[in-house]
């Protein structure tokens, strides 16, 4: 994976949790985004001829109702922390995060916030740029062995978030993988529970990462949508954390929306 600078845009408590050294994942189901952790349509279709061809008892309507309620839980099973890709701060997430007036930015790049992360017990982590694919197109069997693929796709209507997550997760243990199963009747049944089973449920409130944030921060903005005495008293907020933590964070107050002026 290439090192790529990468952007958060936070309201004032979530900067507050970075600064004060936890990340926190939301679980996938808590998105707006109902299409979270869904696969595309055909790929779903696809996956439903499959099942039956393996010889399973179950009707077409009882075998796609059973997978929607299968796919509604894997929701539950992944927390995710979205980043921004962008060499420089994006006008377009000011809009969608900070417009009210109180964003704060944070820039790093991904091998600083890969090198930064403190895993919970228990707990994997995958760190992947989000592909935006046609979800009324794609057809990928992908999606019967990897099930995490789900959360590293969106439709492409979200292209502009031009998105980099990382993916946490806890694995249960399987004795016999989908990937190694070639017994057709066996992994009909697998690939169902795989689905189900596969990954536990994660905390409904999210997962908080404990961080080293003076190894993830390179550069602290805010919005240009803040008033000047806004920006100030969260210079007064950095220096008592400094202070306190033995760090040297500062902000700056973006001048995206500044007027034009050549002789700077």
């Amino acid at each position: 994976m290439k090192d790529q600078k990468l952007w958060r845009y936070y309201d004032l408590i979530k900067f507050l949790t970075l600064i004060n050294g936890e990340l926190y994942f939301a679980r996938a189901d808590t998105f707006k985004d109902k299409y979270e952790g869904a696969i595309p349509k055909q790929t779903f279709q696809s996956m439903i001829e499959n099942f039956r061809d393996y010889g399973t008892a179950k009707n077409k309507t009882d075998i796609i109702l059973e997978f929607q309620k299968i796919f509604n839980e894997k929701r539950k099973k992944a927390a995710i922390s979205c980043w921004h890709i962008n060499d420089t701060e994006s006008a377009a997430m000011w809009e969608l995060y900070a417009k009210a007036g109180f964003g704060i930015a944070v820039n790093t790049t991904t091998e600083r916030l890969a090198n930064s992360l403190v895993i919970p017990e228990g707990y994997s982590m995958i760190m992947s740029q989000v592909n935006y694919i046609d979800f009324d197109k794609e057809n990928d069997t992908d999606y019967i062995y990897n099930e995490l693929l789900p959360f590293k796709n969106k439709r492409k209507e979200f292209i502009y978030e031009n998105e980099f997550r990382i993916i946490l997760y806890k694995e249960r243990n399987e004795s016999t993988p989908v990937s190694t199963c070639t017994d057709e009747t066996i992994l009909a049944d697998k690939v169902s529970r795989r689905f189900h089973f596969g990954l536990e449920n994660l905390p409904q409130e999210g997962v908080k990462v404990k961080v080293d944030p003076s190894k993830i921060i390179l550069e602290i903005l805010a919005s240009p949508h803040m008033k000047k005495y806004e920006v100030q008293e969260i210079r007064r907020l950095l220096d008592i954390i400094n202070h306190n933590n033995n760090t040297n964070f500062t902000i700056r107050h973006s001048d995206i929306y500044d007027n034009l002026n050549y002789s700077k």
